[in-house]
């Protein structure tokens, strides 16, 4: 296995079973923005590439996401079903369907 596919396999590692539980709604959306944020900002395994640009697009919508319905003001703010159907096309993306 070449040095890159292994960094990125470490990186991916990382978020597999958090995107997981997301989607499969095991925590909240609420637990998943403070697990994903924590972990994306963390990660010292980040390599650039194509899997990290999922990563990060996902790490814009997490912080899209409003969880109080009345305080979503802007057409970019996500509620936590949009979250979820983002986390789920990124999870796709990244490690394929279920």
């Amino acid at each position: 296995m070449a040095e890159r596919e292994r960094s990125v396999e470490a990186m991916l590692r990382q978020y597999r079973e958090l995107i997981e539980a997301f989607v499969q709604e095991k925590i909240s959306a609420d637990d998943f923005e403070t697990d994903y944020i924590r972990t994306f900002t963390n990660d010292k395994c980040q390599v650039p590439g194509s899997e990290f640009t999922v990563l990060e697009k996902l790490f814009f919508d997490v912080d899209d996401y409003v969880s109080d319905p009345e305080l979503r003001d802007s057409p970019e703010d996500l509620s936590g079903e949009q979250l979820r159907e983002r986390a789920a096309a990124t999870y796709s993306k990244l490690f394929g369907l279920e």
